[in-house]
């Protein structure tokens, strides 16, 4: 159980999955393993945007002097 939730299914889907066993619902499995792997490349894609949105703000504060606003601080308040 704990490595199906290690892949990023919930108790909820993992008890559901452990309903199919009985090797005659392998495409319903599928079906839920490639909702979930479509939900784990979102978040991938997610996670990529913020990385590279971080990794600019870093480098705006790495150059930045001083005596001006921090460029992090300063995008944190807009919107």
């Amino acid at each position: 159980m704990k490595s199906a939730q290690r892949l990023g299914f919930t108790l909820q889907e993992v008890c559901h999955l452990l309903r199919l066993e009985d090797g005659t619902h392998c495409e319903e499995a599928a079906g839920l393993a490639r909702e979930r792997l479509r939900d784990v490349r979102e978040r991938l894609q997610d996670l990529a945007r913020m990385e590279a949105a971080l990794a600019g703000l870093v480098e705006c504060c790495v150059g930045q002097s001083a005596a001006g606003p921090c460029p992090l601080i300063a995008a944190l308040q807009e919107n």
